[in-house]
């Protein structure tokens, strides 16, 4: 579950900071509120293909970052096991996208590549839209 989710930088967000509790969230509000953004950025979290078009006009860096729930599931236990990602309270990760588009991506502060956070993303995050 995720418990929390910070954006720095990134499309027309300067700063926000969302905490989120047990139970069904729903994002709401009018068009151009900023809903696609918050959702996109969560696709990113998750391992999404990310690029400097991201970043906020005139940012260095855009800064994504979510607290989640540590998944109970063996497969993600094992995975992060193998990556050397030792199993604390919370899993915390973090995207950082800059200017010339490189990416750097942190899993309880240790660095991993993309396709490691597509991995991950799986037990995470599970977007449903409208079709």
């Amino acid at each position: 579950m995720l418990l929390e989710l910070s954006i720095q930088n990134f499309a027309i967000i300067s700063n926000l900071h969302l905490s989120f509790h047990e139970g069904m969230t729903a994002l709401t509000g009018e068009t151009g509120a900023g809903k696609s953004i918050i959702i996109d950025a969560m696709g990113l979290l998750a391992g999404g293909r990310g690029s400097s078009d991201y970043l906020r006009q005139g940012a260095e860096k855009c800064r994504l970052e979510g607290i989640f729930e540590w998944p109970n599931q063996q497969e993600f236990k094992e995975l992060t096991a193998d990556l050397g990602i030792d199993e604390e309270e919370v899993l915390i990760v973090q995207r950082d996208i800059s200017q010339s588009g490189k990416t750097i991506c942190r899993v309880n502060g240790r660095t991993v590549t993309l396709s490691v956070l597509r991995q991950i993303g799986l037990f995470l995050v599970d977007i449903q839209g409208q079709k």
